[in-house]
């Protein structure tokens, strides 16, 4: 199956081309909305791919991610809260284009505690998806962060070459939300964590 995975360098996704790529034909997608993690998250996306002999396309829509966080007094730290609901959408579609069968989506259960919508949105992403007649798989999804987590280490993930972080520092901040699920994950899998953090 020719499939398009989602990747944004961090956990679950990097997780999620270790997993997936025996037995699909993969490439991945990385999308920058303008996200302050953006040049750490593709460096991290460029390694797992390199690694892998992966190919992977990166498309930049920063001019997007500026529109959504024109007028605010204080820049979230990404600038598209529902950014879900545009990043697969652009996915389908360029699937649809390029001839690929499936859209590989790597949310885990804890995805969902910040956006009490999503599944919802989800439902009406896998109908866009029919539509298309593209897969939408969401293979992850009622899974916990520390079971993908030790899944894709299983299959030869190495951590040290994700980045969570939403500040975008070379190093974690260890104090974001994203860190916070980082350091959880690792703790509830009972596996040391290698990364690096600020505080």
């Amino acid at each position: 199956m020719k499939s398009l995975l989602l990747l944004s360098g961090g956990l679950d996704s990097s997780a999620a081309v270790y997993i997936f790529k025996k037995s699909r034909k993969l490439d991945c997608l990385f999308i920058d909305y303008n996200q302050k993690a953006a040049k750490m998250e593709l460096r991290s996306a460029r390694t797992i791919c390199d690694k892998n002999d992966l190919r992977l396309i990166n498309l930049k829509i920063k001019e997007l991610g500026k529109l959504f966080v024109e007028g605010e007094d204080m820049i979230p730290h990404v600038p598209i809260k529902h950014r879900n609901i545009i990043l697969v959408s652009i996915a389908l579609v360029y699937a649809k284009e390029k001839g690929y069968e499936e859209v590989i989506l790597a949310n885990v259960n804890e995805d969902c505690v910040y956006e009490q919508n999503k599944p919802k949105i989800t439902s009406k992403l896998i109908e866009l998806a029919r539509e298309l007649n593209v897969k939408l798989t969401m293979p992850f999804i009622g899974l916990s962060k520390s079971l993908v987590l030790k899944m894709g280490i299983k299959e030869g993930l190495n951590p040290e070459d994700t980045y969570s972080c939403m500040l975008g520092h070379k190093k974690h901040c260890g104090l974001c939300s994203q860190c916070e699920l980082r350091k959880k994950a690792f703790l509830e899998a009972n596996l040391k964590d290698p990364t690096s953090y600020m505080f």
